[in-house]
């Protein structure tokens, strides 16, 4: 290998130095050649300007000569016939004027004239002897006693001689002119050829240089070709890009071939790269390989945007080149994301693990003293009543407290518990339907008499809905979420704040809708690092919440969780002294139908008038109305109302219903169902509707004729629950709570229940037994299935069954009971009653054959509702 890049490197060696040789050869033939054709021109224009014009202007001139000596003889041969005095005078005039024309042709053929000089001179003297002869002539011609032959004779021997020998002169000249254009001919023909020759070896010389030339520079353009794709090859397989640059006018001589791949922008638009970068960088970057100290490399690790959005972090060197002929700037551009973001991962990870560690250590210091203090509570009350037994007022008070101090004991441990939960994976969402005006109905009355308790506004509006309010999902974690958020929204809020609820339809799609909750409130509010945090597990907005208001940190993370594991997202709003908006957007599945059971109104053919100032309350109850099956019809003003119905009333035809707003602009709600009274007398209900706390008019209003109360906002069960009653009942079953016999929840009730711990056994025992119901207790599965197959038809009416039990489970036992021949296996109810309370515990106990799942500590009112409510169920 090291042989080979010698030998390339010889042979580039000897090319460059042919190539500079055969440069230097050719420019001295195209000079060579220059000059001889320079110097033949300027040959052969001589020659052909004394072929053009020498020649022709002697013969020219000698032929004038001959001309003029010739007309000379034929003047004086006219004198031999007519000599008189005038003739003579005639012909030596026009001999005179002769003999001045040829001064002309002499002078031009003495001057142009090739050959020797004394052709001219003796032709000159022959002229001038003739001249004084031709006067001798003319006086001879003037003696009147001459004759003709005696003239005749004198011009044959002194005339005639002369003119011939000026003509032999004149031919002998012009001989010799046309002999030397004719040499000159062959001298200019030489000289072509001559010309012609020289040019044809020259060109053969240059075109041999030439060749040689060209072929050095084809395999030098090859060499360079060879290069150039072994650098392109070079740079597209690495991560690097670079443009080499001139320092002094920026022009770009070369672009690597990855610059797309690597900057994400064409090689055209390479200059558009600074768009990319932030301007503290670009302006970094531009000054530092401006300035004079510049050293070189120059680096700077800079964050990137492609076109695209895409962002990564990018090393750009720039180095100069100093020893060409023009300095060069080498810019290449090295992708280091996975290096930062490595980087960044690890400090992260440390960072997290640092305040994960810090976050935990105060979780615990807070969980130590937020477990203790209800259990410092409940010890201290129990103890406080224990000594106060006979004091009755004093030991219910304890009794109330120690009662509280449990159920935060358990929200304490409930949040962990899900927390747990949702980190290691477990939380299992459930797919039911429910009617999202019943949950969002149920979650507005807990937590209107948690703002009502602390001297808050609550408000709640629904929107978007119309008659599809049925969805599939978790309706149980979706009242978590909200709770976990209006119980901050209480807790931070002060007393005369308030608090907003906001539910709609955030966005329609084919199979599965958006739902929207906003609920925001007039509290505290947080700083923006607070809200960083938020978050966070077992973190709180401020080190100092938890010792104001309590809690453990964990609510908010839950949250968030909950969400994103239902698909949704969670937006947190707020401002330190202001308030906080949380907006939670969830998809949901369309259900069909309705999740409630049919009404029973369709046989009666209710008529009801609604009467409220807000024309989209009266269309939402009037919907609520049709649900139904009680036609509806609405009035915005309260005389209205009373006109209407003492129009129908005339008609014969009373209304058999009035939802009566309380508060309206022009009349209030009691004083129109007073005029209603005074007009039609009290055969028709009337249930008065209201967003404000019904007790501070409940006595006036009922002192008026009110039959029944329905706060908003209005939901199917409130209002259908709300006629039945105002109807007195008619319609339908009771659904009261009452035992079979009246009285208590369970009067008439025999229960089985299966529980392995004594201490939770008695307690649930004589709970059940306070509230009416008769209870066999037994300790584990095998005895419960045991005892119910033991059991006649109607000997028991449900079975309470613990999950974790010896001998058999509860599972176990549950499976077994349905699977037996008894008449009752199918259709006894069994409840389970745990402390396992997570979904998939829930899931686990229906698939076991079980009809319901109540959680420990047991909620005696809850327990005794699920009793009624499966017992009834079964004998429906």
């Amino acid at each position: 290998m090291r042989r080979m890049k010698k030998k390339r490197k010889n042979f580039v060696g000897r090319s460059l130095q042919m190539s500079v040789v055969s440069t230097v050869i050719l420019i001295l033939l195209m000079f060579c050649y220059l000059a001889m054709t320079i110097v033949n021109s300027t040959k052969l224009a001589d020659q052909t300007e004394v072929i053009s014009t020498h020649p022709f202007e002697v013969v020219i001139a000698a032929g004038d000569i001959k001309l003029y000596v010739s007309e000379m003889g034929l003047r004086t041969e006219r004198l031999k016939r007519h000599h008189d005095s005038e003739d003579v005078e005639i012909a030596g005039a026009k001999l005179k004027e002769l003999v001045l024309s040829l001064e002309e042709p002499v002078a031009r053929m003495e001057e142009l004239y090739l050959g020797d000089a004394e052709d001219v001179q003796a032709l000159k003297d022959t002229l001038v002897h003739l001249q004084a002869e031709q006067d001798g002539y003319l006086a001879f011609c003037t003696n009147r006693h001459i004759t003709e032959k005696e003239i005749e004779a004198y011009d044959q021997e002194h005339l005639e001689p002369l003119y011939d020998q000026a003509l032999q002169q004149t031919g002998k000249i012009i001989s010799i002119a046309q002999a030397k254009k004719v040499g000159y001919g062959v001298t200019a023909e030489r000289l072509r050829v001559t010309s012609l020759t020289g040019s044809i070896v020259l060109m053969g010389m240059m075109l041999a240089v030439l060749l040689v030339s060209q072929y050095v520079l084809h395999r030098q353009r090859r060499e360079l070709v060879y290069r150039s794709k072994l650098f392109d090859k070079l740079s597209l397989s690495i991560d690097d890009a670079f443009i080499i640059r001139d320092a002094d006018t920026g022009y770009i001589s070369y672009r690597g071939l990855n610059l797309e791949r690597i900057l994400g922008i064409s090689m055209a638009e390479v200059e558009n790269f600074y768009k990319g970068l932030k301007e503290e960088d670009a302006l970094a970057i531009r000054e530092g390989i401006r300035n004079p100290g510049f050293s070189s490399p120059y680096e700077r690790l800079v964050e990137y945007t492609k076109p695209n959005k895409e962002k990564f972090w990018m090393l750009v060197r720039v180095y100069r080149a100093d020893d060409l002929n023009t300095p060069q700037l080498i810019t290449v551009f090295s992708d280091r994301t996975e290096e930062v973001r490595s980087r960044q991962a690890l400090q992260e990870a440390m960072m997290s693990a640092e305040r994960a560690n810090m976050a935990k250590s105060e979780f615990l210091s807070r969980m130590s003293h937020e477990i203790r203090t209800p259990l410092n509570a409940i010890i201290g009350l129990t103890t406080i009543a224990a000594a106060s037994i006979r004091d009755t007022a004093k030991a219910e008070d304890c009794l109330a407290k120690i009662t509280f101090s449990s159920k935060h004991l358990l929200m304490l441990i409930n949040d962990v518990l899900d927390m747990s939960k949702i980190e290691s994976s477990k939380m299992v969402l459930q797919d039911e339907p429910f009617d999202i005006f019943e949950l969002v109905n149920g979650f507005v009355s807990t937590v209107y008499a948690q703002a009502k308790e602390k001297g808050i506004e609550f408000r709640e509006t629904m929107e978007g809905f119309g008659e599809d309010t049925v969805f599939i999902g978790d309706s149980l974690r979706l009242n978590q979420i909200l709770l976990n958020l209006s119980s901050n929204a209480v807790k931070f809020t002060a007393p005369g704040g308030c608090i907003r609820l906001e539910v709609s339809r955030h966005r329609n799609g084919n199979a599965a809708d958006v739902l929207r909750f906003i609920l925001s409130d007039t509290g505290i509010g947080m700083t923006k690092d607070a809200m960083e945090r938020i978050f966070q597990p077992f973190e709180q907005a401020d080190a100092t919440i938890s010792k104001r208001y309590g809690g453990t940190g964990l609510g908010m993370s839950i949250t968030r969780n909950l969400i994103t594991l239902m698909g949704g997202q969670i937006q947190i709003e707020s401002e330190s002294g202001v308030g906080t908006t949380c907006i939670v957007d969830i998809p949901f599945k369309k259900g069909e139908g309705s999740c409630l059971p049919e009404p029973d109104f369709a046989q009666q053919g209710l008529q009801a008038l609604i009467v409220d100032d807000e024309q989209q309350v009266c269309e939402q109850t009037a919907v609520l109305l049709e649900k139904i099956k009680i036609s509806a019809k609405w009035s915005l003003s309260g005389a209205d109302a009373v006109d209407h119905v003492k129009k129908m009333h005339r008609e014969g035809r009373d209304i058999d219903l009035c939802l009566i707003d309380w508060k309206m602009p022009d009349m209030d709600g009691v004083e129109v169902t007073r005029r209603i009274r005074r007009e039609v007398g009290n055969d028709i209900p009337i249930v008065m509707i209201s967003a404000y706390d019904i007790s501070e008019v409940e006595e006036e209003a009922r002192a008026a004729g009110v039959n029944g109360f329905l706060p908003k906002p209005l939901y199917r069960t409130s209002v259908y629950n709300a006629i039945k009653s105002a109807l007195g009942g008619k319609g339908g079953t009771s659904c009261d709570g009452e035992g079979k016999n009246g009285g208590k929840p369970l009067d008439g009730f025999h229960l089985l229940m299966a529980e392995d711990n004594a201490l939770n056994q008695e307690i649930a025992a004589t709970l059940l037994r306070m509230n009416g119901a008769d209870v066999d207790c037994v300790e584990d599965g095998q005895q419960a299935l045991d005892s119910f197959l033991a059991s006649k038809p109607g000997d028991y009416d449900a079975i309470l069954m613990d999950v974790q039990m010896p001998v058999m489970d509860g599972h176990e036992a549950a499976r077994r009971i349905r699977a037996s021949d008894h008449p009752l296996a199918l259709t006894i109810p069994i409840i389970a009653t745990t402390a396992n309370a997570f979904n998939d515990d829930i899931s686990a106990a229906l698939a076991a054959g079980m009809d319901t799942h109540v959680s420990k500590p047991l909620d005696i009112t809850q327990l005794c509702k699920t009793l009624v409510d499966c017992i009834r169920k079964q004998d429906a």
